[in-house]
């Protein structure tokens, strides 16, 4: 790794001037200072984002027609500059030390293509709730190396976390076709191509309050995001049968998970013996 290495920090933002400032001002507050930031703003109501960004000398602001969030993460990549990569939604925001301690675990880690690190939950107004996200005590080291088969409908990078090399998205971007739940489709295809490395330390901020304009709090734009990952492995060029049905297996049982999730009240019964040696079709069956 070079020494002192440019990050660029992606910000999307889309009618959201609440809290993007306090995300813009834990970036600038990094230990670490050789850093650019991209603010894009995906076809918001007003530039409110355009102030914001000319506040800070690092910071450049672009306006593009409103693709979606896959869309602004994408076209942040396309025109970031830097080494490494980061990603940082605007209702959250990082710990001054963030980016330093995981360049830090770069330079242990030689092998990783990203760093990523636990997360405290705060609440509408940025105060902390005590939860931390992150692996259970005693299973830290399943978050490093290749996680792909350990991490695959079990567990997800949170979109806060991240510090990426810029070489590992070379052939890789956010699927523009998926509305909800992209980053989970985005991080296991990462996961299956690289290894990764996990700081047991919260570096980042998450905000949790009660808004529709939230994509998770959008279920049923989850519909269908299981059948759009085994599609996209496939894409991504994997062909090994025995592979592609493992896969299908674990997404199945991720797709079951979530679709009791959005319907409690509901009964789905899948037989035993399709949901094992028929995955696909039933991916295909039930959750199209």
């Amino acid at each position: 790794m070079k020494a002192n290495p440019l990050v660029s920090v992606i910000i999307p933002t889309y009618n959201r001037e609440a809290y993007l400032l306090q995300a813009l001002e834990s970036v600038a507050k990094q230990n670490y200072s050789h850093i650019e930031i991209l603010v894009v703003d995906d076809g918001s109501k007003t530039p409110y984002a355009k102030e914001l960004c000319g506040r800070f000398s690092n910071c450049t602001y672009h306006h593009k027609t409103n693709g979606g969030i896959s869309s602004a993460r994408n076209y942040g990549i396309d025109h970031a500059q830097g080494d490494f990569i980061a990603f940082l939604d605007d209702d959250d925001f990082w710990a001054p030390n963030k980016i330093e301690h995981q360049l830090e675990a770069f330079q242990r880690e030689p092998e990783a293509m990203l760093v990523h690190c636990a997360c405290l939950v705060v609440d509408e107004e940025g105060r902390e709730t005590g939860k931390q996200l992150g692996p259970a005590k005693g299973k830290e080291h399943l978050r490093s190396g290749r996680v792909f088969w350990n991490a695959l409908g079990v567990w997800l990078i949170k979109s806060p976390t991240p510090l990426i090399k810029r070489e590992a998205l070379r052939d890789l971007r956010f699927d523009e076709t998926i509305k909800a739940g992209e980053d989970q489709d985005f991080y296991q295809l990462f996961f299956y191509k690289h290894s990764i490395y996990y700081v047991n330390e919260p570096l980042a901020y998450y905000r949790v309050y009660d808004s529709e304009e939230r994509l998770s709090q959008q279920k049923e734009l989850y519909k269908g995001i299981a059948l759009k990952m085994y599609d996209n492995f496939v894409k991504m060029g994997v062909t090994n049968p025995w592979v592609l049905r493992r896969i299908a297996r674990r997404l199945l049982r991720y797709a079951v998970f979530n679709w009791k999730k959005t319907h409690p009240e509901k009964s789905l019964k899948i037989p035993k013996f399709n949901a094992y040696f028929k995955p696909l079709y039933c991916l295909r069956t039930y959750f199209n």
